[in-house]
């Protein structure tokens, strides 16, 4: 007796709604942007007040940054080049030999980036929620009757 054959109607729908969705300009990724931006503001804020103002060059050089998937909290370019013994410290020669005791995990940006963590993840989260929720799939589940491919 040869087995019964089982058709998965509304695969191929599917497999367009999610290629839609998660398009480099699909909800999905507009959706991740936004919330990245909102996660990263508590990272900048508190990185920024935490810094040492000498000049304020370096507080004033710290950026938010649109990522592809949200955001990231940058500081540092090629003029400002001593962010990173800020940040972490080490030896220093340039614009005068100095040392620091070095801390892989930073001082001012990383450790905070750590501790506000937890609420960029809920940040994500809500945000993946609310655009899968609100997404106009092709196949909604209220429509068992006019499910099709």
């Amino acid at each position: 007796m040869a087995a019964p054959t089982v058709a998965l109607v509304g695969l191929k729908a599917m497999q367009r709604d999610l290629y839609r969705l998660v398009d480099d300009r699909g909800p999905l990724n507009r959706a991740f942007q936004a919330a990245g931006r909102q996660a990263a503001e508590p990272t900048y804020a508190a990185a920024k007040a935490a810094l040492p103002q000498v000049s304020g060059r370096l507080a004033g050089d710290l950026r938010i940054g649109a990522t592809k998937s949200g955001a990231t909290v940058r500081m540092g370019r090629a003029s400002i080049r001593y962010a990173g013994w800020v940040e972490f410290g080490g030896h220093r020669k340039a614009p005068h030999p100095s040392v620091r005791d070095y801390d892989s995990r930073g001082r001012f940006l990383f450790p905070n980036a750590l501790r506000l963590a937890p609420a960029a993840a809920a940040a994500y989260a809500a945000a993946v929620e609310r655009e899968l929720n609100a997404f106009d799939w092709t196949n909604r589940g209220d429509q068992a009757g006019a499910v099709h491919d």
